[in-house]
């Protein structure tokens, strides 16, 4: 198989044409006709996966979070960003990056999500207008049984391991309902609250946007890497499934970059 086989199967699931005008999808770094010899995934791509790659042998890197989005200028190691781009492509390494689209598809990150909570009756939080049908931002759907507000804070602490959640609070007995994002997703309070979600997981909320909630929406930030870091295992399980007898594996760098003290 080559490169561009990997590539193709991904695009298969989610398309370049799904993701966001914003973002810098695909084969970003390598050659499409390159032989492979073997994947390696993670959320992120840093330098220690660069290292980990090499260990393993292998000569394609999946993530989610692609390396870079900005054009730029200059190649010459003084920061991160460079320093990876150069030492993928001194070493062969392929990098692919599968983000706002696998975000937007109904079987993507959102779905994942859903899914670790428990959530049922699943549907888009927002549905997309495109040309590319069943897409759509966020997911929504129901708890098989309703948790009391302190059950359901400790049920997504625990299933995401969270250093800490951030949240607005909203006088609620009971949380049945959920709405899910991955990532940024405050641009959704709104949606939530229309389609009667009781709580919207998701992260990155600036300080003002809490407000934004009314008081009536259970409002939760468990952090980016926490509400995605499972990305990793659906693109694994996917790929495991399609290509089965070609090395996969999943990272065991873990490259969250925020501390809880």
């Amino acid at each position: 198989m080559t490169i561009q086989d990997i590539a193709s199967l991904l695009e298969t699931w989610a398309a370049p044409a799904a993701a966001e005008s914003y973002d810098n999808v695909g084969l970003l770094v390598g050659i499409p006709s390159q032989t492979l010899t073997g994947i390696l995934i993670n959320l992120d791509v840093t330098e220690s996966l660069i290292e980990e790659a090499k260990s393993l042998g292998v000569n394609m890197i999946v993530t989610h979070h692609p390396i870079w989005f900005m054009p730029r200028k200059k190649l010459n190691g003084e920061d991160y960003v460079s320093r990876i781009i150069m030492s993928a492509i001194k070493n062969d390494i392929a990098l692919y990056a599968c983000h706002t689209n696998l975000d937007n598809v109904r079987t993507g990150v959102n779905r994942k999500i859903a899914d670790k909570i428990g959530l049922e009756g699943l549907s888009f939080l927002q549905e997309k207008k495109s040309f590319i049908p069943n897409l759509g931002s966020g997911m929504i759907g129901n708890l098989a049984q309703a948790l009391s507000k302190q059950a359901f804070l400790q049920h997504i602490k625990d299933t995401f391991q969270c250093g800490g959640i951030r949240y607005a609070d909203a006088p609620l007995d009971n949380i049945q309902k959920v709405a899910v994002c991955g990532g940024a997703g405050s641009f959704l309070i709104s949606q939530a609250m229309a389609q009667g979600a009781d709580a919207l997981v998701t992260a990155d909320i600036t300080y003002h946007k809490f407000f934004d909630n009314e008081n009536k929406l259970l409002l939760l930030d468990i952090g980016h890497y926490e509400s995605e870091q499972f990305t990793s295992e659906l693109i694994y399980d996917y790929l495991l499934e399609k290509v089965p007898n070609i090395s996969i594996s999943l990272s065991k760098v873990h490259t969250n970059p925020v501390m809880y003290f």
